[in-house]
């Protein structure tokens, strides 16, 4: 039976963001910007319940959502579907799938099979992304991860082009390498995404894991186009555990920088706010969801057009 990867090592796990950059209001009065669609992760807020956040998140003003593929298949996929759909608030992704190279406790063909329970959940649901983690080394060579990953996305894609969703593939800081996988900076990412040359195959760009990388900020208008989700918190440092991230704006990730950039670079997706951390998982989510949502809203171009 398969294994779900989006339960694997949930309490102690952490996945997600890392942008960095430095990118003022260099546009005239001429420009456009792509409006900003925020969203927030079910992992930020982990204690409550599919309903608790669909009411939380329409009071509080925002645009989607990021769903968790355990919190949903406890609700029920079509019944989630229903309720989002009433309550007019969009997915913006579905995590996770992956894990193909053996080292999250299933294997290849275990992985391929979870990851079209979850492509076609994502359909039910909505989902514009679902995010792909491809797995650690395992004691693979760096060559046979990459083709195994590869091949899995090539094959998965035609079920993303069935179910209207994108596989968003994440690279992490190398601080997971061992634990979740071996695509640990954004050269290789995209260099993998390139040869599987799959349009329904693009990034997921995490601030947490992306913000050291060198010459970020100015990458960003080259990599706009490839990026399927951005996913936002903050870092005082790089990791030093699975779960120390910092709501926006608590910590030294340029966060607005990174927002506009893409912007201006013509983003259309959403940006998804999602926090791991003890602290946050132990807090007061409403006051939190509010709290962020007016952090990244002041950090976004005031002069953002409507698509």
């Amino acid at each position: 039976m398969t294994k779900p990867f989006s339960q694997h090592g949930v309490q102690s796990a952490a996945l997600n963001v890392g942008l960095f950059g430095s990118l003022g209001h260099s546009a005239g009065s001429q420009q456009s910007v792509a409006p900003l669609k925020l969203s927030l992760s079910q992992m930020t807020t982990l204690r409550w319940s599919l309903l608790d956040e669909v009411v939380q998140l329409k009071q509080a003003g925002y645009d989607g959502i990021g769903l968790w593929r355990p919190k949903v298949s406890e609700f029920g996929e079509t019944r989630s579907a229903e309720m989002l759909q009433k309550a007019r608030l969009a997915v913006s992704s579905l995590s996770f799938a992956g894990g193909f190279t053996g080292g999250c406790g299933f294997s290849y063909l275990e992985a391929i099979a979870d990851s079209r329970q979850a492509i076609k959940e994502a359909g039910i649901v909505g989902a514009k992304n679902v995010i792909v983690v491809g797995g650690s080394k395992n004691g693979h060579t760096a060559r046979h991860c990459r083709r195994l990953v590869v091949d899995a996305l090539r094959e998965l894609g035609d079920d993303a082009n069935e179910a209207q969703t994108k596989l968003a593939l994440m690279p992490m800081h190398p601080y997971f390498s061992k634990r979740w996988t071996f695509l640990n900076s954004l050269d290789l990412t995209l260099e993998v995404i390139d040869e599987i040359a799959r349009p329904h195959v693009c990034l997921a760009f995490d601030t947490y894991h992306l913000w050291q990388e060198p010459r970020l900020i100015e990458r960003i208008p080259q990599i706009a186009a490839l990026t399927g989700v951005v996913q936002l918190s903050d870092a005082k440092s790089a990791p030093v555990s699975e779960n120390d991230r910092r709501l926006p704006g608590e910590g030294s990730i340029p966060l607005a920088n990174l927002i506009q950039a893409f912007q201006t670079a013509g983003f259309a997706g959403y940006f998804d706010i999602q926090v791991w951390s003890g602290n946050v998982w132990k807090s007061n989510y409403a006051h939190l969801i509010e709290q962020s949502h007016a952090t990244v809203k002041s950090m976004c171009h005031l002069e953002a057009t409507s698509a």
